[in-house]
């Protein structure tokens, strides 16, 4: 009995592992595709620096539910997209079938410089992960 439930508990420490994994990849990757900062995040949340966040990324830290909220209002997802051990729907084409390194994204323009500049900013980050194969 004493075996199986030392069992159970490493089980249960090994999916709560690979859970915090998956939320703190999830966290990562819409935060560097929407081009925050940890420290912004952060600030965001309204932590007092950005290694309570950085801790989330890390996957050392539980996620607290209204952090979640929070950021799921702010990537305008899902709070279940945040903690889904799935990947974003935005990894594939509009068939189900992975795209092979392609994503689509919608850019928002008014005009501006600084809007533009912002956006080509954000999309060299993106093509640097796909090139790397980290999204």
């Amino acid at each position: 009995m004493y075996a199986f439930c030392n069992l159970c508990i490493q089980m249960n420490k090994s999916m709560e592992t690979e859970l915090k994994s998956h939320i703190a990849e999830n966290l990562r990757k819409h935060r560097v595709l929407r081009g925050y900062t940890q420290e912004y995040i952060a600030e965001y949340l309204g932590k007092r620096d950005y290694t309570a966040y950085s801790r989330y990324e890390q996957g050392r830290s539980n996620l607290k539910m209204e952090d979640a909220i929070k950021l799921a209002n702010l990537y305008e997802v899902d709070v279940q997209e945040l903690i889904s051990v799935t990947p974003s729907v935005s990894a594939y084409s509009d068939n189900g079938k992975k795209s092979n390194g392609m994503i689509s994204i919608l850019v928002d323009l008014d005009g501006s410089s600084n809007t533009l500049e912002s956006n080509i900013h954000r999309l060299k980050r993106i093509n640097d992960l796909l090139a790397r194969q980290e999204l």
